[in-house]
Order: structure tokens, then sequence, then C-alpha cells
């Protein structure tokens, strides 16, 4: 029972009809807001598709574009993507595909047709949902932690693995299951049936994957800057630097910027309901400092200012100031006559305030990160709109047509923008918005192929699951609003006719005059008396209680359902007690008002108007006797509710503990993963520094033996070489011998005929 039920019923009446009235402004005033925030594909590998809210087409993903209820993604084969939303992870691997069914400020609902899907829930789950839902069941997120689930439509089976954290599975008929850390079940159906036939889940590539994707995020150092809630901080690591200012505490600069670079340079216009035109920058790290924080020129350098670290930001679709374009009444006439639009960066400790319909809950939250509680006037000066450069215009008739860059920016003279009026909503554009814009729907990527279709006829039909549930909870939630409103009514129109009833009550009894007061100063004391009496039953009553606590702690969960009844049975009772006690004092109101009238007519009258107040005082303590009762058991049932949540809560530190403890170990299971991979890594290094080694030395052997044989070669080639000059030498002089034998025979030849020739010296 409700310790607020026990209050009198004009203070109970007036405290739920101050609920529900502040209950149906706070509901009037968020359905006319937008979400806070938005999911981004942070990280993708291989080919992954995007087929956006509205739109059966399949584009390729563009990083800096937000993902918002409604839009659908799939991963292609030997693909993966890593989602962001807020500070959790989702990881899809190779031929998944997901939706986001409902994605705002309280509720992430993602349905799985097919594939692997991780998720790491980080932070607690404070007035949050987190719902996965397939074809089998739904998981809902109950503690932190990491959990992965497997769909096969195919077989028809879901595989929910619970690393860490805890989950609650439901089935279509309200079956549930919870799964803890180190648990795992697949369930073929859709009543939780487990599939007994089903292997255990190994570690895969996959996994291995998810923990490096984990170690990064954990080991990143724009995470100590900013908040995990700002979506696409993991990016500004490998592109700038964070830097220390005086002025503005941690700032980020962006590295590799052309000259002349400012925010809001380059990228493109795109209409994104509901939030109307929003940028989408060219950078790869263009999505958190475009849509959160503010920028501020420090030197030569543009820096990006994230504001506090500690305060859950809000999604934004661009923080600049609008000028020309018709906006504030204001035009910006550029060459030919045609009219210009132009939008600069915000500063520091200005306000932002959207150009779409908005509570000032909404531009007050949009704004805390940033500011602080408290906004800066409207009419503050724009210290970035004084910067030359820092303004970028162009033609409104290609507002949002296509991509913007420094090439189509439109230059004028600064001094004429220095007395604009600035707004913070775009125009109209002239060509009626994205949609007309040349490359068909614009602010997507390149076309690219559906998933298979059997795939799509399985989203098309969850979907529809998943909209018929949400009709249903809609209708329950209305009719809950209706059972509360009339509640209301019916709680101020028994107000009401008790208030009358206690003025005509208290009218009576000032008629009454002395004796009547004599006898409520009697009933007083007899009623203090009593009190006196009941507040020492209930210290003995403590007493005794105090030593069945232990067995009171135990039983309390089993009579908490019988004590509500008993509570609202007795709530019942005392309310017609009340009521009847109530007639019953207009009744003696009348009869007082009638023995008053007769005293002044007759004494014997007033004898009987004597009789019948002191019967009208038994009667009224008599009901005061019962209420008093009835107060004590109020106390009674409001102390076993107190030790309840005593319980309860020593419960919740247990449980906290327990988790405390296994993030510990996870801890350190996670440190000595990390030191045998480093083990191993360094052992691997060293193995591939000794290959290396010998493949040198391998290497100058084959160029000694090669050396060697070429020497050799060239050593044959020598002798070969002298051998055969030596043959020539021999055969030279052997043809000169022959030639002086034969030349000296022919000497002697000639000398025969009979001439004596004169003798050799």
């Amino acid at each position: 029972m409700n310790p607020r039920s026990l209050l009198p019923k004009r203070s109970a009446a007036g405290w739920l009809l101050g609920l529900l009235m502040l209950f149906v402004g706070l509901n009037a005033a968020a359905q006319q807001d937008p979400p806070g925030r938005v999911g981004r594909i942070n990280f993708q590998q291989g080919t992954v598709s995007v087929s956006p809210a509205g739109d059966d087409n399949w584009y390729q993903a563009d990083p800096n574009r937000p993902l918002i209820a409604g839009d659908r993604v799939w991963t292609d084969r030997n693909s993966r993507a890593e989602i962001y939303v807020g500070s959790t992870a989702v990881r899809l691997d190779e031929q998944t595909a997901i939706t986001l069914s409902e994605l705002d400020d309280q509720t992430l609902r993602i349905t799985a047709t097919q594939g692997d899907v991780q998720m790491r829930v980080r932070d607690e789950l404070a007035g949050q949902r987190i719902e996965i839902g397939t074809a089998n069941l739904a998981t809902v997120i109950d503690r932190p932690g990491d959990l992965r689930i497997d769909t096969d439509p195919g077989a028809g089976t879901t595989l929910v693995a619970v690393a860490a954290g805890s989950v609650m599975l439901f089935g279509e008929n309200g079956e549930s299951i919870q799964l803890d850390a180190h648990q795992q079940l697949t369930v073929s159906g859709r009543n939780l049936a487990e599939d007994t036939g089903a292997p255990p889940r190994g570690s895969s590539d996959f996994d291995r994957w998810v923990a490096e994707r984990d170690r990064l995020d954990d080991q990143s150092t724009s995470a100590r800057y900013v908040s995990r809630d700002v979506l696409g901080y993991q990016q500004l690591d490998a592109y700038g630097d964070w830097q220390s200012d005086p002025t503005y505490g941690q700032v980020w600069y962006p590295r590799n910027v052309d000259a002349g670079w400012a925010p809001y340079q380059y990228g493109q216009w795109v209409e994104i309901a509901p939030w109307g035109w929003t940028w989408i920058d060219a950078a790869p790290w263009g999505f958190a400092p475009m849509h959160y924080g503010r920028w501020a020129r420090i030197g030569p350098r543009w820096g990006w200012v994230p504001g506090r670290p500690h305060t859950r930001p809000v999604y934004a679709p661009a923080l600049v100031g609008f000028v020309g374009g018709g906006i504030a009444g204001a035009n910006l006439a550029i060459s030919g006559g045609r009219q210009g639009i132009g939008w600069f960066p915000l500063a520091p400790g200005e306000a932002w305030r959207p150009g779409y319909r908005a509570s000032q809950r909404y531009v007050d939250a949009a704004n805390r990160a940033a500011l602080g509680p408290r906004l800066p006037p409207a009419n503050v000066a724009f210290a970035n709109r004084q910067l030359p450069g820092a303004t970028t215009i162009v033609p409104m008739d290609a507002f949002g047509r296509a991509p913007v860059g420094r090439r189509d920016a439109v230059q004028i003279p600064h001094d004429r923008l220095v007395n604009v009026p600035v707004g913070m909503g775009a125009p109209i554009p002239l060509h009626g918005g994205s949609d007309h814009a040349p490359s068909g729907r614009f602010g997507f990527g390149r076309p690219a192929a559906p998933p298979p279709a059997a795939i799509q006829a399985a989203q098309q039909h969850q979907l529809q699951q998943a909209l018929q549930i949400q009709q249903t909870q809609q209708v329950q939630r209305q009719q809950t609003e209706m059972q509360q409103r009339a509640t209301a009514q019916a709680m101020q129109a028994q107000t009401q006719q008790m208030q009358q009833a206690q003025r005509q009550q208290f009218e009576a009894q000032q008629r009454a005059g002395a004796q009547a007061e004599a006898q409520q100063r009697a009933a007083a004391q007899a009623l203090q008396a009593q009190r006196q009496q009941q507040e020492a039953q209930q210290r003995a009553a403590a007493q005794a209680m105090q030593g069945q606590q232990a067995q009171q702690v135990q039983q309390a969960q089993r009579a908490q359902a019988e004590a509500q009844e008993r509570a609202a049975a007795q709530a019942m009772q005392a309310q017609r007690q009340q009521q009847a006690a109530q007639q019953r004092a207009a009744v003696q109101a009348q009869q007082t008002q009638q023995v008053q009238q007769a005293q002044r007519a007759q004494a014997e009258t007033q004898e009987r108007a004597a009789a019948q107040a002191m019967q009208a005082q038994r009667q009224q303590q008599e009901a005061q006797q019962r209420a008093a009762a009835q107060a004590q058991q109020a106390q009674q049932l409001q102390q076993a509710q107190r030790q309840q949540q005593e319980a309860q809560r020593a419960a919740a530190q247990a449980m906290q503990a327990q988790q405390a403890q296994q993030m510990q170990l996870r801890r350190q299971q996670m440190e000595a993963q990390q030191r045998a991979a480093a083990q191993a890594m360094q052992a691997q290094r060293q193995q591939q520094e000794t290959q290396q080694l010998q493949r040198q030395q391998m290497e100058m052997q084959q160029r000694a033996a090669q050396a060697q044989a070429q020497q050799m070669q060239q050593l044959q080639q020598q002798q070969q070489q002298q051998a055969a000059m030596r043959a020539q030498q021999q055969q030279q002089a052997q043809q000169q011998q022959a030639m002086r034998q034969a030349q000296e025979a022919r000497q002697r030849g000639a000398g025969r005929p009979g001439q004596d020739q004169p003798d050799r010296p």
C-alpha cells in the first residue's frame, strides 16, 4: 500500500490531482519535443547499408548521418558495423539485419531479424529501457553488462548469451526467464521453449573483434574530457589533440585542416525529421564537434569546447546561427541580384535555440552541458560572426541541394555581415527541400544492394508485430490515463463533499455553545488518553516486532500481495465508515439546529437536545475510536512496508556488492588476457625476428655460394683460356717449325743440280 494513501483525504486528493496535472503537462511538453539522442555508425568494415525510416531503398552507410527510429541496417558478407546510442555499443557481425524500432530519451528497442548482435551497456539504467527483440523472444536489459544474441531465421532459433550483467527474457504469452552473467539459452518457438539440441556457443572471430573494439574504447583519451554519451568522441583521438586553455578549459584542436578552414564549411544540409535541416559534416571526425559543444577561435586556430563532461548531452541538428535568407526579416544580397544565406558556429557562452517547436525544458537541457543552468539573454552578441571567414554563404537556391565546400561559398565584404540579424532556424529553400535535389534522396550514400528478400520480409513482419505492440501499449496508456483522470475527478468530488460536510459540522459545533465545547474538551481528553494508550501499545508492538524482524523479512515478499489486498479493503472500509460518520454528523448538525430552536421555545426541548447531543458525542467518540484503530492498522502496515523496503535495500546492496565483485573479476580476467596477449605478441615478435635473422643468414650464405661459384667459373674460364692459348701457341710453334723445315727442304732441294754450295758456317 502506498504510504501517501494514509494521508487525510483532502490532502491525498489534492496531491493526486496536482500530480496528475503535472503528469499531463509534462506529457504534453514531451510529445512536442524531439528526442535528445540519436544513433551513429561509429565504425564499419566492408559493405554496410542503411534503409532510412519511411524509405524502401538501401544506401551505403554514412557515419556522420544520424540513425533515428525506423532506420534499418544491414551488414553484407565479410562486413561488420559498430553502432552507438549514447554510451551503449551495438556490434553487428556479417550478414546481420536490425531495425531501430524505437529510439528516444528513455527507450532503445532493436529488432534483430538475422545474424549476430553483441551489445555492451556501460551505464546504469536510470529510468531507461533497452530491449532487443527477435522472432522468438524479447530481451530486456536489467543491469549493465555484455550480451550477445544470435538469430537464425532458417532454424527458427535465438541464442542469448550473457557475459556480464543481467537480462530478462519474455515470451509471447508472458513467460519470463532471467539470465545472469556466464549464462546462455537457445530458444525455439515463441514461448521460451529451450532448444536442448543446440550446441553451446564458443569463442569466434567476432568475439575477438568485439574485445578489440572494447579495448580501444576503454583506452580513449577523449573520454576523459567529454561524456561518453557524446556520439563520435572516439574519432577525436586520431584526428586532433587536446590542450588546456585558461579560459575554456580542455579544448580539442583538429589536425591537418586547410588554411582558412572554419567549422561547418565542408558538408551538406539534409532534412531529417523531426529536427528539420541537419548538418552532415564531410570530415571523418565531424559528428561530435558539429552536434555538441561550441567552437572558439583561439589565436590562429579553431578549437572545439565540449562543455561539462558530467552532464548528459542533448543532440542538436546544428549549433549555428543563420544570417540572411529572410531569417529575422533580413535578406543578404549577393552577386547577380540573387539572395544568399549564411551560417556560422556558435561560440562558448552563446545559447542555441532550435528553429522548430520545443518546450523550454528541452531548450534548457540542450544548453545545460555547454552553458550551465542559466541561459544568456537572447540579444547577446555573437562572437564568431565578427570574425572574417567564419561565416559560410551560399545562394538561397543552392541551399540544401548539394555538398558545400569553400569553392561553393560566396565571398562578400565582412562589414556587411556585422549588423545583419541572426536567427537559429534554417530557411525554407527555394527549391522545396532535399527531396528535390538533383541526386534524389540527398544526404545518403550511394545506392546499395538490398539484403536478401527473406530478410526484408522477416523485417516487415517483425515491424508489423512491433507496431501492433506499440498500438496495444498506446491503448493501455490511454486507458490508464482515463482511469487516472476518472480517479482524480472522483476524488475531487469526494473532497468537495467532505469539505462541505466539514463546514456544516463546524457550524453546528459553533452553534452548540458552551455545552458542546465542554463535551469536546472531555472528548479530547478521552482521545488523548486513548492516544497515549495506543502509543504505549505501538511501542510494545514495535519491541515485539523487532524480535520477529528476521522472519518478517523472509515473509515480506509473500505477505506483500495479501497486505496490499487487506490495505485496499481496509481503505475502502475506512472510506465507507468515514462517509457514514459524515452522514451521521450531518444528521447530528441538523438535530443540533433543531435543538437550539427548541431551546428558545421550550425548556423540555433543551433537555431532549442535551440527550441528543450526548448521544451524538458517544457516536462521534465511537467513530473516532474506529478511526484510531484504522490509523493503528495503517501504521502497522507502514512499518511492515518500511521493513520490506529495508530488506529490499539490503538485497540491492548485496547485489551491488556481487556485481562489483564480478566487475573486479572481469577486469582482472581482462588484464590477465591482455598480459597473456602482450606476452604472446612479444614471443611472436621474437620468433619473427629470429626467423628474419635466419633468413638473412641464409641469404648471406646463398650470396657467398653464388660468389664462390662465380669465382670458380671465372677460374675455369681463365684456365680454359690459358689452355687454349697454350694450345694455340704450340700450334703456332709447330706451324713455324713446319714452315722452317719446309723452307730448309726447299733450300736443300735447290742446291742438288751440281753446283757446289758453300759450307754452312
